[in-house]
């Protein structure tokens, strides 16, 4: 097989070479540490949190709720969302959890990110739900909010902070140029939740967005969590702060036949959306062009399947409320009765690949379809995906809330 038509096929395996044209793609050897833990019944003693942005001290805090609401049936519903700065768009953000209780929608574990100390306490306490939360802006790097909120009982909690050495810290600053994210810290806020009977962990995560070898680096530590409660049935949900849709580099088939397929590979997006700058994210196709990002991917895939693949129903909620799903979207594009790049070719597109990010409007006033799924979900096989769901009734982040129905196998109710 020719030396280039080898490399196309090993970069669509989930392993294979540990060198990919002298870039490792292999997992480090760093790893996470765990932060200690402080548990609380009930919300009236927690320590206010004083930092500049409200995040905390670095102590993971877990909240029993003393009157937490049931969950809504026998499903595991989940919702990730990065609600953009502690919450910056306050009251549209308070408007959309309202609009979820009244009308049933309130998913039973919510994991957040960019969250400040009181913004996921208040929706915690106010909406029934059980809390794990971490952040830090006080005695060292940031670690940017994370919390779950969980109507399920919460039988174990803490943040796992990545390892991230203080030369690799002013090797990637070196090599961006600025620091920007990069004097962060990041991790995984793991919560061990009862759902009736049997237990199911979650890691809520933000990867950096800046540098592909740390984002790909977080991911293998990511793994390395995962594999530490093997057989536990598993979600990692959060911001992974890379365009999760890309999974290979081009597909082996000519592109006009790829014309309306998924947006799967790099070439795809290029050729869909160029170099589009969202209002969150990078240019273009972004650090996923990295091979080392797609090999740390296939390799979380592996062991928690993206349930874009396996579910039964796909949809997108429209500003209006009604619902579309991505393949209605990509049957009115091949039709062609909507020029392109037209305002609704860019909404087509958008829940043709399920986007989770919002754009700004560019020099002509039009906002671009991003083509970028950030927020996600990835479970392991004994629990099946109903539904995925990415929600563009709202504006009160610049990332778009996404949810997903799972029912357990094998689970007795």
């Amino acid at each position: 097989m020719p030396g280039q038509a080898l490399s196309r096929l090993l970069d669509r395996l989930p392993f294979g070479r540990s060198v990919i044209d002298g870039v490792p793609a292999a997992p480090p050897q760093h790893l996470p540490h765990r932060e200690p833990t402080h548990v609380f019944q009930g919300f009236e003693s927690l320590p206010e949190a004083d930092g500049p942005r409200r995040l905390g001290t670095g102590i993971t805090l877990l909240v029993h709720h003393p009157q937490p609401r049931p969950p809504r049936d026998h499903l595991l519903r989940v919702m990730t969302y990065n609600i953009l700065l502690g919450g910056e768009r306050r009251e549209l953000l308070e408007r959309y959890f309202a609009t979820l209780e009244e009308t049933g929608r309130m998913p039973d574990v919510i994991a957040l990110q960019e969250a400040s100390q009181p913004t996921a306490v208040e929706l915690a306490r106010d909406y029934g739900f059980h809390l794990t939360y971490q952040g830090r802006d006080i005695r060292g790097p940031v670690v940017n909010g994370k919390a779950i909120l969980s109507r399920h009982p919460i039988l174990e909690a803490a943040h796992f902070t990545y390892d991230f050495p203080e030369d690799a810290r002013a090797a990637a600053i070196a090599r961006q140029g600025f620091v920007g994210e990069l004097d962060e810290d990041r991790g995984a806020l793991f919560a061990l939740i009862d759902v009736y009977g049997h237990p199911v962990a979650l890691y809520n995560v933000h990867h950096t967005l800046g540098d592909s070898g740390i984002n790909a680096g977080q991911l293998w530590q990511l793994q390395s969590l995962v594999h530490a409660r093997d057989g536990v049935p598993s979600i990692a949900l959060g911001d992974f702060n890379a365009n999760i849709n890309v999974k290979h580099h081009y597909s082996l088939l000519p592109n006009p036949l790829r014309k309306h397929e998924p947006t799967e590979t790099v070439k795809d997006y290029e050729n869909r959306y160029g170099d589009v700058h969202p209002s969150v994210g990078d240019w273009g196709v972004g650090n996923i062009g990295d091979v080392r990002v797609r090999r740390a991917l296939h390799a979380l895939e592996h062991e928690l399947p993206d349930p874009l693949r396996r579910a039964r129903e796909l949809r997108v909620r429209m500003p209006d409320g009604s619902l579309l799903r991505p393949d209605e979207a990509r049957e009115m594009l091949v039709a062609g009765k909507c020029p392109k790049n037209s305002e609704q070719w860019l909404r087509l597109q958008d829940v043709a690949d399920m986007s989770t990010l919002n754009s700004l409007p560019d020099g002509h006033g039009v906002v671009p379809a991003t083509g970028k799924r950030f927020d996600t979900f990835f479970a392991s096989h004994q629990l099946e995906p109903l539904l995925l769901e990415v929600d563009h009734s709202t504006e009160a982040s610049d990332h778009l809330p996404s949810f997903a129905d799972f029912r357990l196998r094998d689970a007795r109710h």
